[in-house]
């Protein structure tokens, strides 16, 4: 039997270092100091709301294409990919251990609801070592992959949310994984995360401030040229205070 015909239930009884040749052609290794330094410069430029979204878009892809390798092995049915997924979070490192608190599935196998216990998660640790106790909760890539896994292997839009964080000061993490519809207006500020343009269009914004501050700077910088040399030039004050009329100048002190 080769791996590919192997169940999924068994896979991940084989040796780490097999399951992982088995399913990547090839991985790289990144030191979580690493990224913690970079979510910290990401932090830096594009601001806090807009690293998040990196992150969450960042695991989703990361969980769909691990949905897609388990699909590719034999499984009786949805239920067995979904167990799978805490298995490939603890492939790559993200926890220690995954408890399925509760899990309801309807009539047609459709999901209804999961709540799971995250065991020490990297990013909840990370946070703890680097900036003490968060207000609200930082597991962004395994919402985002554990989202972007479900959807996939589910086949259907699944949105994950954690509601208690190791470095909010709960024991350990819990996240709740619902249907999309199923949330109402709870998740309204989530969606925007996992929108493809959204960050897009957010640079661009950023894009069009910075340009609009160049513009200014420029122009404020003209201006000091010119009062320079005529104070230079003794014209006197009222040739200083014609050329800020010119310039609109005392309109942009208000």
């Amino acid at each position: 039997m080769t791996f590919k015909q192997m169940h999924i239930k068994n896979a991940f009884e084989l040796p780490k270092e097999k399951v992982v040749n088995q399913f990547y052609e090839r991985i790289i290794t990144i030191p979580i100091e690493a990224r913690t330094n970079l979510k910290k410069e990401l932090i830096t430029v594009i601001g806090e709301e807009r690293t998040r979204g990196v992150f969450i878009r960042y695991g989703w892809h990361c969980g769909v294409s691990d949905a897609e390798k388990a699909m590719s092995l034999e499984w009786d049915d949805e239920l067995d990919l979904a167990l799978a997924g805490p298995k490939f979070h603890m492939l790559h490192g993200y926890l220690d251990k995954v408890e399925i608190l509760e899990m309801s599935f309807d009539e047609q196998k459709k999901c209804n609801f999961i709540e799971v216990l995250w065991i020490n998660t990297f990013e909840a640790s990370q946070y703890l070592k680097a900036k003490g106790l968060s207000k609200e909760p930082v597991c962004h890539t395994l919402c985002g992959y554990a989202s972007g896994y479900l959807s996939k292997v589910l086949q259907q839009p699944i949105l994950v949310k954690e509601v208690e964080c190791r470095a909010m000061g709960h024991e350990q993490c819990k996240c709740i994984c619902m249907p999309i519809e199923k949330w109402g207006d709870q998740i309204t500020s989530d969606l925007s995360y996992y929108q493809a343009n959204s960050m897009i269009k957010e640079l661009d914004e950023i894009t069009a401030k910075l340009k609009m501050e160049r513009d200014h700077l420029s122009k404020a910088s003209d201006i000091h040229r010119q009062l320079i040399e005529e104070l230079l030039s003794n014209q006197g004050i009222q040739k200083v205070v014609d050329i800020l009329f010119e310039n609109d100048w005392f309109n942009h002190l208000y």
